[in-house]
């Protein structure tokens, strides 16, 4: 059964993440910490979409598999699983240190934080809430 609520908290909760993704890439910030919300406003912005078709929102960090299955529907434009993986990635390469950790360059963050508002907007006029 579709969850419009959950779905716009979830949507809420994915603004929060872009907006400070925004913030401190403008503030020219260090970029593995703006990779980290980048990260996290695809991650919340697809389970949205999982609370709105009312599926089971899977207990997971893997954006390959949250938006695999989002697309079957949504049939994201501009967006490139490439681009997923990448962002994927940051969740645990970014966080901690350890032979995963990198610094992304500020073209590739500017490059996926564009990628992570295409992914908000579309899911937004998707679930088309006013948030």
């Amino acid at each position: 059964m579709p969850n419009l609520k959950l779905a716009e908290e979830w949507l809420a909760f994915a603004a929060k993440s872009l907006e400070t993704a925004i913030l401190l890439n403008r503030e020219n910030h260090y970029t593995d910490v703006i990779a980290i919300d980048i990260q996290q406003t695809v991650e919340k912005s697809l389970k949205a979409f999982y609370a709105f078709e009312g599926v089971k929102i899977p207990r997971t960090h893997s954006l390959d598999i949250l938006f695999s299955y989002a697309n079957k529907k949504v049939h994201f434009t501009g967006v490139e699983i490439k681009d997923i993986i990448i962002i994927s990635d940051y969740y645990e390469s970014e966080r901690y240190p350890g032979p995963k950790y990198f610094q992304p360059n500020r073209s590739e963050i500017n490059h996926v934080l564009e990628v992570a508002q295409s992914i908000y907007q579309q899911l937004k006029q998707y679930i088309n809430t006013p948030l």
